[in-house]
C-alpha cells in the first residue's frame, strides 16, 4: 500500500481514538487529575522500554545520523522564522518566546511514535529512524534551546541562573534516554528477538508498545481545550504554518542533499510535519513565558494537525 494512503489512513485513526477519548472525557470516566498517571507511563515504562528493544535489535550505521542533523537545522530555521514572524506581529516578548517554542519543537514522540509505527507496518528500520530522530533530533534541542529561549523570553529567567543545566541533567538520567543509551550500546552485540531465551522479552515489549496510541491520544484528550483559542486564529495558523510547513520542507530539502534513502526521508518528512510539542508548554510554565499563550498555540497546532498532515506527507515525499 501507498505510505500517502498509509499515513491518511493512520491520521484519520489516530484522530478517530482522539475524538473517543474526548467522549470518555465528557463522560467523566477519564479526568484531567488522570493526565500525570498516563504521562507517567508513557514516558517512564512504554517508551523507554520500546526505544531499547528496537534499538538493541537493530544496529546503527553512521548515515543514520544524517537525519538528525536535518532535524536540527530545520529546528533553528524555524526559531528564526518565528522570531520574525513574532516581531512582525509586534507580539510582546513573553509571547514571542511561546511561538517560537510552539513553532519549532515537535511532538516526536506523543504523536510521531504511533503515526510511524502504524504507517510503516512490519518495517523496524523506519521505526529505528524515528526513534534517532526523535530523541536526538528533537529530544536534544528541546532540552537545550527550548529551555533557552523559555529563560530568554520569560518573566522567570533571572530567577533560576542553573535552571537550564538541571533541566538538561533531568533529561540525561530520565527512563528516556537511559533507554537510548543502553539500546545503543547494546546494538553491536547484534541480538537475535526470535531466540528463545530472548523471544518473551521481545514479545513482552511489543505488547506495551501497543498501548502508546491509547496512553498518547488520552493525554491530548486531556489536554484538549477549544475555548482557549477564541482571538487568536491568526498567530495559530503562522505557528502551524511554520511548525507543519517550514519544518518538513526545510527537513526535505536536506534529504535530498544528504542523498538519504526514499525511506529515511518519509520517516523525516512526517516527524518534522508533528505539531507542537506539549513539552514546551511545561517548559513556558516554568519560567513564566506567556505559557497559556503557548498552550493554546499547542492545541490549534494539533487540531490543524488532523488535516495538514497527509497533506504535507503527500507533498514533500512526492
Amino acid at each position: 500500500m501507498n505510505h500517502v494512503l498509509q499515513v491518511f489512513q493512520t491520521v484519520l485513526a489516530f484522530a478517530s481514538v482522539v475524538l473517543l477519548c474526548v467522549f470518555l472525557k465528557h463522560r467523566f470516566i477519564i479526568k484531567a487529575e488522570h493526565g500525570p498517571l498516563f504521562a507517567r507511563l508513557l514516558t517512564q515504562v512504554a517508551l523507554p522500554l520500546v526505544i531499547f528493544t528496537k534499538l538493541a535489535a537493530h544496529p546503527i550505521a553512521l548515515r543514520q545520523l544524517l537525519p538528525v542533523v536535518s532535524m536540527i537545522v530545520a529546528i533553528l530555521v524555524c526559531l528564526g522564522a518565528s522570531w520574525g514572524a513574532g516581531r512582525v506581529l509586534r507580539l510582546d516578548r513573553g509571547k514571542i518566546g511561546a511561538l517560537m517554542i510552539a513553532s519549532s519543537f515537535g511532538s516526536s514522540t506523543l504523536i510521531g511514535y504511533p503515526l510511524v509505527q502504524y504507517a510503516f507496518p512490519h518495517n523496524p528500520e523506519a521505526m529505528v529512524d524515528a526513534i534517532l530522530i526523535s530523541e536526538l533530533g528533537v529530544g536534544l534541542p528541546v532540552f537545550t534551546l527550548c529551555v533557552w529561549v523559555a529563560m530568554c523570553f520569560g518573566e522567570g529567567r533571572a530567577e533560576e541562573p542553573g535552571g537550564r543545566r538541571a533541566v538538561l541533567w533531568d533529561y540525561f538520567r530520565s527512563p528516556i534516554f537511559i533507554a537510548l543509551a543502553a539500546g545503543l550500546l547494546i546494538a553491536p552485540l547484534h541480538l537475535n528477538p526470535e531466540s528463545p531465551f530472548l523471544a518473551p522479552f521481545f514479545q513482552a515489549a511489543d505488547m506495551v508498545a501497543a498501548s502508546i496510541t491509547l496512553l498518547a491520544c488520552l493525554i491530548l484528550a486531556i489536554e484538549l481545550d477549544l475555548r482557549s483559542m477564541r482571538g487568536i486564529w491568526l498567530v495559530v495558523i503562522i505557528s502551524a504554518a511554520i511548525q507543519m510547513g517550514l519544518h518538513p520542507l526545510v527537513a526535505g530539502l536536506q534529504a535530498d542533499l544528504y542523498q538519504l534513502t526514499s525511506l529515511q526521508r518519509e520517516v523525516l518528512v512526517l516527524e518534522a510535519a508533528m505539531p507542537s510539542a506539549i513539552l514546551g508548554v511545561v517548559f513556558a510554565t516554568r519560567y513564566r513565558c506567556a505559557a497559556h499563550f503557548n498552550a493554546t498555540l499547542v492545541l490549534g497546532n494539533i487540531l490543524i494537525a488532523l488535516m495538514a498532515l497527509p497533506l504535507t506527507f503527500w507533498l514533500f515525499t512526492r
